[in-house]
């Protein structure tokens, strides 16, 4: 008897999930800016398609606090690069990907791997010559990247270098300036979007990507958590979620959710060699 009360309990749970994954309806406002919105504008679109009762917008934060808007109740998902401050307890937040960022040089330089440290001196200009890590007896190029923008944010954070990077050669951006700067320079070292840069180096463009604490800048090292300069893509909600929200942030983690981040060059959760 317990048993076939059980069988019926779970017959009741998957039709009900059936009927309420039928009838989501509602809207949702997503709070998104810089690397991520591609991701956002293409995952709505295909959000809709499956649930045409639902329709979504995509809006930029405005101010300094990304989370703003969430507090204030105008949207119902903000899309941000780090982990929310541990004193914000109102919220719940979900990984849905991450970003690789890679420290690339030119194809000819000999310098193979370094570590975390050093990749800190090379970007405050404490280590000036090539020598010094392994390579040539010639002057460390640094092409920096555009303030505020990019992927250089995040390198900042991650490396805790905020206001210490060094002005360097040029200033680039976007990531293809960058990779055209090293490209044509021997001495040159700058950093971009691991995905972007690994796509490069496959298709031969003379750069190389180091290894880093000597885990391989590849993609399938980012989603492990080996490779040490990563961030993640969080949706951050209200806790709880409102069930429109819920149910865009299971498609994000579903297949056709992660397959936009991939597309998007960022690393989707789960990635295998």
């Amino acid at each position: 008897m317990h048993t076939r009360h059980l069988f019926v309990a779970i017959l009741l749970l998957l039709g009900t999930g059936l009927v309420s994954a039928a009838d989501l309806s509602g809207r949702l406002t997503a709070q998104v800016s810089g690397r991520e919105q591609g991701i956002l504008e293409k995952s709505t679109v295909k959000f809709e398609k499956q649930n045409p009762k639902v329709r979504t917008r995509i809006v930029e934060p405005e101010g300094g606090d990304p989370l703003a808007a969430l507090k204030e109740g105008t949207v119902d998902i903000a899309v941000i690069g780090k982990n929310p401050p541990p004193e914000e307890k109102d919220f719940t937040s979900a990984v849905v990907g991450w970003e690789g960022i890679a420290v690339m040089v030119n194809a000819s330089n000999r310098v193979m791997e370094v570590s975390l440290s050093q990749i800190a001196d090379i970007f405050t200009g404490k280590v000036k010559t090539w020598d010094e890590l392994g390579g040539l007896e010639s002057r460390i190029s640094v092409i920096q990247r555009e303030e505020g923008k990019g992927v250089r944010p995040y390198f900042e954070q991650l490396l805790k270098l905020e206001g210490k990077l060094v002005k360097g050669k040029g200033v680039v951006e976007p990531d293809r300036e960058a990779i055209k700067a090293v490209a044509g320079t021997l001495n040159a070292v700058s950093y971009l979007d691991l995905n972007v840069g690994v796509g490069n180096v496959t298709v031969g463009v003379p750069i190389r990507l180091l290894t880093i604490n000597k885990v391989e800048p590849e993609p399938s090292n980012v989603s492990s958590g080996a490779y040490p300069l990563r961030r993640p893509i969080l949706l951050v909600t209200k806790n709880p979620p409102s069930p429109v929200a819920k149910a865009f942030i299971d498609f994000m983690l579903d297949k056709d959710g992660q397959k936009t981040v991939l597309e998007e060059d960022f690393v989707p959760m789960l990635v295998t060699k």
